[in-house]
């Protein structure tokens, strides 16, 4: 009997860890868990440049500029402002 009793107190200690757990975490999530503060990061066009388009996807956005002699497009981290990646036409415009 004394093992029953013991095995019934365990569990329920369990189940008080696990709503402490799961109510914590509500708690966090609910208050917005303190995430990151947003970044200022500034774009720089060169002169005869101008933005055209800006898309966010994921944590990444995405600049669609245009230049005297084509268009450019730059990838950057929403996180830190960082260049991921960029890609430059060259040629007539339509």
């Amino acid at each position: 009997m004394a093992g029953v009793k013991a095995l019934v107190i365990g569990m329920g200690v369990l189940l008080l860890a696990g709503f402490v757990v799961i109510a914590v975490t509500l708690i966090n999530r609910m208050s917005g868990g303190g995430g990151d503060a947003p970044t200022a990061a500034t774009l720089e066009l060169r002169p005869g440049e101008r933005l055209v388009d800006a898309e966010l996807d994921g944590g990444r956005v995405l600049f669609r500029i245009e230049t005297a002699d084509g268009a450019r497009v730059e990838v950057r981290n929403l996180a830190d402002g960082a260049l991921v990646g960029a890609f430059r036409t060259v040629g007539a415009r339509p």
